[in-house]
């Protein structure tokens, strides 16, 4: 994502991904990546960033005929070369143009965005684009960059075992949401609390976050980009819902039931009058835009076939506007923002935000198990629960066995010991092992009496927010 301040220009996280385009780069001879995500994901704006400097052409379909996309693609290889024979003048086909474009020494870049648009026009296209990457591309120094928000055609085309493009690829890149970790560089003068507040509306989507100024408070940003009409974030599920899928009152109806509390598939389906075998049909199509999670106690062997699983939203903006935009939309049809501030003001936290600190400790915890902060012996990090209790954070070990146990309180006074008591109780009845660790997060810090006690014990961890005190 890239951040402007006055004329001074930012590029926050993507790491990952930048090293493997620079990889792709660097390859001798040609290297084809597939590159997709959801909308306002930040592709554009990554492809953008890795091209600085280098010998590209980005080129944007639309839904436009195929001949007027031609045009523009012809147009824009004019303007990259000079060629004459590339002039509007003269009417060339796909091959020749890229033909013209790929015949330096050095390497070239070509990028496609919204590829999907260009197949929309012209069924044949991804044929089309195989016999050219199999006749020409392959054997030149170039890199092709196929790029798209339709998730699922973008799979269907290029990475699918029936598409003419299968088995070219090189390299691809399901582009996800920055993970906080890197959300603080956005705004580097907030507070913990202030940064997971926004982020609990905005999750890691790049485009959401530009929306939010730093110089207005959280009220006024969620006024200004969600509740008024006509505002960008309006409506934002409905419009992601209707760019990716033809029976998008389904998917919404579903969306709504999980925010609403029902999360086995027996209890959304029968809440929807439906199948229930063809509710997992729907929920791919979530899962894969990363709007849904299907959640398994970590403990399971075999997660697939478990019937503990539950599913959830994990897109933290579709959470908060399910659960206080879209119950006032009569409201905020009529401009009367009122009853939807209300109760952000009453039950933001509670019923949002500290479910939010949860995924966020889970999500600190894994990166610290990646980095050896426990050594190299935890394979898996998630929730646990049964019928009767639950533990916030469990981490199992390469046997299965629990090691890790965790808790997270976002409340406005200190954790006590009685805290850690509790979660010790849960931990003894999944595992009779000894050799356990016990890592507290908490939002004001802890009593005297768990510091001391944490001191004494090395197996006690406890952070205030993410940052490690004991």
């Amino acid at each position: 994502m890239t951040i402007i301040s006055g004329v001074i220009t930012v590029f926050i996280g993507r790491k990952t991904e930048i090293r493997i385009l620079e990889r792709e780069y660097e390859r001798d001879g040609s290297s084809f990546v597939i590159l997709y995500g959801r909308r306002s994901i930040g592709k554009t704006t990554l492809i953008k960033q890795f091209m600085q400097g280098k010998d590209s052409l980005y080129f944007l379909s639309t839904e436009e005929e195929e001949g007027q996309n031609l045009q523009y693609f012809q147009s824009l290889s004019f303007d990259k070369t000079g060629l004459e024979i590339l002039s509007s003048g003269n009417k060339l086909e796909w091959q020749s143009i890229f033909d013209l474009l790929t015949k330096g020494q050095g390497k070239t870049i070509i990028a496609i965005d919204e590829y999907p648009y260009l197949v929309m026009s012209s069924p044949g296209f991804s044929t089309k684009l195989q016999r050219i990457w199999d006749e020409m591309l392959k054997n030149r120094n170039v890199m092709l960059i196929l790029c798209g928000s339709l998730i699922g055609m973008m799979y269907s085309e290029t990475l699918d075992y029936s598409s003419p493009l299968y088995g070219r690829r090189t390299a691809q890149i399901n582009l996800k949401q920055i993970p906080y970790s890197d959300f603080a560089d956005f705004f580097p003068e907030k507070s913990d609390e202030d940064l997971l507040t926004i982020y609990a509306v905005t999750g890691g989507v790049p485009r959401y976050i530009e929306l939010f100024q730093p110089g207005k408070d959280f009220i006024e940003n969620i006024t200004d980009n969600v509740l008024k009409k006509g505002s960008y974030l309006y409506e934002e599920p409905i419009f992601l819902l209707n760019r990716q899928f033809r029976e998008t009152r389904t998917y919404f109806s579903i969306l709504k039931t999980i925010a609403e509390g029902s999360h086995k598939s027996s209890e959304i389906s029968s809440r929807l009058n439906m199948k229930q075998p063809s509710i997992g049909y729907y929920m791919n199509g979530l899962m894969d835009m990363d709007l849904v999670e299907r959640e398994v106690p970590v403990t399971e062997k075999n997660p697939e076939k478990s019937k503990k699983g539950l599913y959830r939203i994990k897109d933290n903006f579709s959470q908060f506007w399910f659960r206080f935009v879209y119950p006032f939309r009569s409201y905020l049809e009529m401009e009367n923002t009122t009853p939807a501030i209300e109760k952000i003001r009453t039950s933001f936290i509670d019923s949002h935000l500290s479910f939010v600190y949860e995924r966020v400790c889970q999500e600190a915890l894994k990166e610290m198990t990646g980095a050896g902060f426990f050594g190299n012996r935890i394979s898996r990090i998630g929730r646990w629960w049964n019928l009767k209790e639950e533990i916030d954070i469990v981490g199992v070990d390469r046997d299965n066995v629990p090691v890790i146990f965790g808790e997270c309180k976002y409340r406005q006074e200190p954790m006590g010991i009685d805290t850690l008591r509790e979660l010790q109780r849960k931990a003894s009845t999944i595992t009779e092992t000894t050799d356990r660790i016990f890592v507290l997060f908490s939002r004001k810090g802890f009593s005297k009496e768990l510091q001391n006690y944490s001191q004494r014990n090395k197996n006690v961890f406890l952070f205030d927010f993410f940052k490690r005190i004991i």
